[in-house]
């Protein structure tokens, strides 16, 4: 019987056990849910042509768009990076001569992220995805727990599906436990208004969870939510579980991606949005929106420029010096300054040994900051730099251009979404609104890194493991065994790429790129044995912060998609949903929704949307 449906069943046979409710319950399977219309709109394109500034590129950004504009709305997406995806954007990296493609980090396309699949099917962006047979926990001393495909009716076979359990047996489920209770009974409603005044660590003591439970499942897949348990609210923690695991039909099946991001997704979609019609304005900062009368007019692009002054005692006499916004120096013609945001996607750069380095996604640059490897398309920017008195005066550049909107959809991350919140005035346009914006927090920062071995790993091994154990590993993802062309590369030196993921780093214990690099290497020849003394090839780290945080009493601090501006819209895995969704498919199911919206205000026939089960199997049961 597979791994997952010991997991479900199991679960199911403990509170009900506990309950004492087995034999009165029937068997149920959990189905896909459509989710109700906002209106009764009819008409298949909006009968007046109005214009919606999208401003964010990532997946929420793209779906409103694409929804939109298949309504013949006029659509304009800006994003501030040169190109699209967001954390999903992948670019081409040299490794030994050859071209392979790199991206923040594996990402797993479950069964119910049923809104993500249909806009990918759509586009014809899904045509690279791999099925993989199972979801693997590792554990540190060795130890295998493979979850896999199919369902069974709720609840049949228990007492016989928990026998086959290596780790998991009845005794660390059943019995007087509130918390295996609160698994089995999410509700988008009571759930948080019991458990999201306390973190998920606590939980699982007081909850007495645990045990193997809890070091099996509720530990490596809470932090899969890329958040660090101590911080994610226990209701965050519930609704997680039920999401992936007992809201849906499929369970943990899920695909990988047979080809990079940027070339079997993002192309596509590129190429999908604009045969749509829609306007791609990329390399495009979104610095505010206009408001008149309550509502939102317009988006502001670039801002006004700014000067920024530095004394200029505080520049050394040899070297670059990092100074406020930029890296400052005295050159052979006079002082020198570059902007200290990477090209790539605008992350803070720093000084390295051999110039300047990007540790969000491995970006190089040399000492007279030319991009020289990684996704960097240009060199950092030059800023125009004089002496006035005893200060040295950095003009900033800075453009000032004004789109006009019928309606606007805020599709960025957190940190953006909070810049644009301030620059707009928000505060006193909609107080309430903005409180909630600035309200919204980022998840600890998380390391990614990329191995290129001289040996290969065991042939039975599966491309995924969630990794339980060890202090900084949490996932492996083995790309040599799913990806081209690293499967081509693998096949033809004998070797093996093998990716490392530590998510929710503790702010104590962030360090270097390179101090992530070692940690992680040394905890992946432990896990995987067979690499311990090969040799690394190449490799490729990052660090990153670009998470949103689902901390403790933040669910009610939430905006949900409509605002109190009628026509301002929210899109992101941020923001507040009635139904159970996250990451990849929050992002696209808000973003549909929020064209939903739109749509319903104009009486443009929505799109459809759709949901795993709204409610976990004891909800409402004594």
């Amino acid at each position: 019987m597979k791994r997952r449906t010991l997991l479900k069943a199991s679960l199911a046979a403990s509170a009900l056990a506990a309950a004492g409710m087995v034999g009165a319950m029937r068997g149920f399977r959990a189905d896909r849910q459509v989710l109700s219309k906002l209106g009764a709109g009819t008409l298949a394109s909006t009968p007046t042509s109005k214009h919606v500034v999208v401003v964010g590129g990532g997946l929420a950004g793209m779906a409103a768009a694409a929804t939109l504009a298949e309504r013949g709305y006029r659509v304009t997406l800006l994003e501030k990076a040169n190109h699209l995806g967001g954390k999903l954007a992948g670019w081409p990296i040299q490794v030994q001569g050859e071209t392979v493609p790199m991206e923040h980090g594996f990402h797993g396309f479950f069964s119910q992220y049923y809104n993500l699949r249909a806009f990918l099917a759509e586009a014809q962006a899904d045509q690279h995805l791999v099925p993989q047979d199972a979801y693997t926990v590792l554990f540190s001393d060795g130890r295998e727990e493979a979850f896999g495909g199919g369902s069974l009716p709720f609840p049949m076979d228990l007492l016989q599906v928990v026998s086959e359990s290596p780790s998991l047996g009845l005794e660390d489920v059943a019995g007087d436990r509130p918390g295996m209770k609160a698994l089995l009974s999410y509700d988008p409603v009571r759930t948080f208004e019991e458990w999201d005044h306390i973190d998920a660590e606590t939980f699982v003591r007081e909850g007495r969870l645990e045990g193997a439970f809890a070091e099996l499942i509720l530990r490596p897949f809470g932090q899969a939510s890329m958040n660090g348990l101590k911080q994610l609210s226990a209701a965050e923690l519930i609704r997680f579980f039920h999401f992936y695991m007992l809201g849906n039909p499929e369970g943990l099946a899920f695909d990988a991606l047979g080809l990079g991001c940027h070339l079997s997704i993002l192309e596509p979609l590129s190429a999908y949005l604009e045969g749509l019609g829609v306007e791609l304005r990329l390399g495009t900062l979104a610095h505010s929106v206009r408001f008149e009368q309550g509502r939102a007019v317009g988006v502001v692009l670039g801002g006004p420029r700014e000067d920024h002054r530095i004394a200029l005692e505080e520049i050394p006499e040899q070297g670059w010096a990092v100074l406020g916004p930029a890296f400052v120096r005295q050159g052979p013609n006079g002082l020198e300054a570059r902007s200290s945001r990477c090209t790539h996607m605008g992350c803070p750069v720093q000084l390295s040994k051999s110039g300047f380095a990007c540790p969000c996604h491995n970006g190089q640059y040399d000492s007279e900051g030319r991009n020289i490897s990684g996704p960097p398309p240009k060199p950092l920017e030059s800023l125009r730099v004089e002496v006035i008195g005893d200060q040295a005066v950095l003009h900033l550049p800075g453009q000032e251009e004004s789109l006009n909107a019928d309606a606007v959809i805020l599709a960025t991350e957190v940190g953006p979404l909070q810049a644009i919140a301030q620059s707009s005035g928000l505060e006193g346009v909609a107080p309430a609104l903005n409180e909630a914006i600035q309200a919204v927090g980022m998840a600890e920062p998380y390391a990614v890194c990329r191995f290129w071995f001289d040996a290969p790993v065991r042939e039975d091994r599966t491309a995924f493991y969630t990794v339980a154990g060890f202090r900084w590993t949490d996932s492996l993802a083995i790309y040599s065994s799913f990806q081209a062309p690293y499967i081509e590369w693998a096949e033809r030196t004998g070797g093996s790429v093998v990716e490392s993921h530590a998510y929710a780093i503790p702010p104590e214990d962030l360090g270097s790129v390179d101090a992530h690099r070692e940690a992680l290497l040394a905890e992946l020849r432990l896990a995987f044995p067979e690499l311990a003394d090969a040799q690394v090839l190449h490799s490729e780290a990052m660090t990153q912060d670009n998470f949103t945080r689902f901390g403790v009493g933040e669910w009610d601090k939430r905006s949900p998609v409509n605002t109190e501006i009628p026509n301002l819209f929210l899109a992101g895995d941020h923001v507040k949903l009635d139904f159970p969704a996250f990451l990849m498919e929050a992002a696209v199911s808000s973003g549909r929704l929020a064209a939903a919206h739109i749509c319903a205000q104009d009486g443009v026939a929505e799109p459809e949307l759709f949901a795993v089960e709204p409610r976990g199997r004891l909800a409402g049961v004594p």
